[in-house]
């Protein structure tokens, strides 16, 4: 279903960067929630929570979202994703990733174990052609999940204020890279009610579309190909906090903006 696959990939490159990289004296724990919108409407709401150790140590992370407006009345989304790993010299290394995506009734698991020397077992509920092919073409060893990648890309572009690097990333159906680079100097840095005074880095990502998407969607130009992303100092004190994510596809453009540093529970 055309619908259901470009909402999952759509939403998931629009969302994979909503991860706040943890320095020595931040928080232990963070919980932030995000609004992503398409062609201006608001279509998402999405609450991310991560808890670390420091600079190094365990990690673990949990992220839930859901479609609200007009396309929420239409089509009835929600994911939940979590993953949980250790950080080591080579950056966040996950253990165990799961996600659950239902539209309507239907219900969709998957469930990803990391081994030793970057191997990766699949376990997902149906099971999808797409996942059994991707174990096929042995396109499952040294990826990561999108949780973990997206914590190694902003903890990369963070600590040197630099965007660079290469991550294979696989979330139990697509395989994909994305390559980061500095975007255009002089980019004006968006100003948010939440956030109205910060200091930003503006990174450009390009996605290489590996395995996991219809011919026909891609046809259609329903994945995003690149991505835009701001890396603030200010909303959660001296540690860089995802601002805004922009991306273009065959449903419009999308943004995902930082809404509220949400209270502990």
């Amino acid at each position: 279903m055309m619908l259901r696959g470009s909402l999952l990939s759509s939403i998931g490159l629009a969302t994979f960067l909503l991860v706040a990289p943890g320095q020595a004296g931040s928080p232990s724990r963070i919980k932030l929630q995000y609004v992503g919108y398409l062609v201006d409407a608001p279509v998402l709401d999405a609450r991310l929570e991560l808890v670390r150790d420091g600079s190094s140590g365990p990690y673990r992370m949990s992220l839930s979202t859901s479609l609200v407006g007009a396309l929420g009345e239409m089509v009835q989304f929600h994911l939940n994703a979590s993953s949980q790993g250790r950080f080591g010299a080579m950056g966040p290394r996950p253990t165990r990733y799961r996600s659950e995506n239902s539209i309507y009734e239907t219900l969709q698991t998957v469930t990803l174990t990391y081994g030793v020397n970057g191997s990766v077992v699949l376990e997902d509920q149906p099971p999808t052609q797409e996942g059994q092919e991707a174990i096929a073409r042995g396109l499952l060893a040294g990826t990561l999940d999108p949780l973990s990648a997206a914590l190694a890309m902003t903890e990369e572009a963070g600590r040197g204020g630099a965007c660079t690097g290469r991550f294979r990333i696989f979330d139990g159906v697509r395989r994909y890279d994305l390559s980061l680079a500095p975007a255009p100097a002089g980019l004006a840095v968006p100003r948010l009610p939440a956030a109205p005074e910060v200091r930003a880095i503006a990174c450009d990502a390009a996605v290489t579309l590996i395995s996991g998407f219809p011919q026909y969607a891609l046809d259609a130009g329903m994945y995003p190909k690149t991505a835009r992303f701001w890396l603030a100092r200010g909303i959660i004190g001296s540690t860089p906090a995802l601002l805004r994510v922009e991306a273009e596809s065959g449903l419009g453009r999308m943004r995902v903006d930082f809404r509220a540093v949400l209270p502990q529970s």
